[in-house]
């Protein structure tokens, strides 16, 4: 089983750019700017003035802190969940060498895309099943969103928001606070694989018509898998995309009073990055929530879910896992 014991986010190099200002940068014109705000709440998105290296390496120093010794010495999982390679790295090496540069030199390093942003559930799916591994693990996660071509989406803007989780295969300190991973589900659709871009008129319709239904079943699955496990006080905390279709799910579930949406409005859709900014933002409102259920999606088509328990400062070190 697994916990993640620390969320980290660096903003100290964020800013706020309201959606006019994006029309020479990012192709958002007046009329698309209208659209955004009124579907989507959107008003603002999330922007960083560092580069995409700069920003991953941010994070990952960041997350290191919560680690002996810098996590030197130790041999853990460094793994950067990306959506694809047209904004991210892609040449030889560069995971690596940022790992390297902090003293990283024994731990495995790798990258997850073809789940694209469901990619960091997907990998928190693979380390619950491998829960007994002895290593830490850190999720990284953030891309970069300056060009037209790749800074919008039909139902969102993207975001550049960088973040590191770290894992661990038991609560390492007894006391620590965090989550503990009880449950997740992955199931993916093959035949929508394209990118909707890519789809004929008769593929992109059969999506749509499939879409809210096929995840609205993957959620009943979901909560099925987990049905021993569910807290009435559970608390759903849904990725920052498509504002209308989360309001469709909430309202099909009745989960008005315990859906906590992360700042679409102000931040935008963040890529793999969501989860962990939304875990953050629960956090810090103070919002009462023993348990979580996490939802993220991703194009080609993935859904991804899982299900937390919040760490209590009383809990025991080693409580046997269901």
């Amino acid at each position: 089983m697994s916990y993640l014991t620390q969320i980290a986010l660096p903003l100290a190099a964020q800013r706020r750019r309201p959606i006019a200002d994006l029309e020479q940068t990012h192709g958002i014109t007046p009329r698309s700017s209208r659209m955004y705000e009124r579907f989507y709440g959107l008003q603002e998105v999330a922007q960083q003035d560092l580069c995409l290296g700069g920003m991953l390496d941010a994070a990952l120093r960041q997350v290191l802190e919560d680690l002996p010794n810098g996590g030197r010495g130790l041999a853990g999982q460094l793994v950067y969940c990306k959506t694809q390679t047209h904004n991210t790295f892609s040449s030889d090496g560069w995971l690596r060498a940022l790992a390297d540069a902090q003293g990283l030199h024994d731990w495995e390093v790798m990258s997850l895309s073809m789940t694209s942003c469901a990619s960091a559930l997907v990998q928190m799916h693979v380390a619950r099943l491998l829960g007994d591994a002895a290593a830490p693990l850190i999720i990284l996660t953030g891309e970069k969103a300056f060009h037209p071509w790749v800074s919008r989406l039909p139902v969102g803007l993207l975001a550049e928001v960088p973040a590191a989780a770290l894992f661990h295969p038991a609560q390492p300190v007894p006391g620590a606070g965090g989550w503990r991973i009880r449950g997740s589900h992955v199931q993916h659709l093959p035949q929508f694989h394209a990118n909707p871009d890519a789809m004929s008129p008769e593929e992109r319709q059969a999506l749509q018509a499939a879409y809210l239904p096929r995840l609205i079943g993957f959620l009943e699955d979901s909560l099925q898998r987990c049905r021993d496990r569910l807290s009435p006080e559970m608390v759903f905390l849904p990725h920052n995309l498509n504002l209308p279709m989360t309001r469709q799910i909430v309202d099909h579930f009745g989960w008005s009073a315990r859906c906590f949406q992360g700042d679409v409005a102000h931040i935008g859709h963040g890529y793999c990055s969501d989860i962990f900014l939304n875990l953050d933002a629960l956090h810090r409102d103070g919002r009462p929530a023993p348990q979580v259920l996490v939802l993220a999606a991703g194009t080609g088509v993935t859904f991804a879910s899982c299900l937390l328990d919040r760490l209590s400062p009383t809990q025991a070190l080693n409580e046997d896992s269901p």
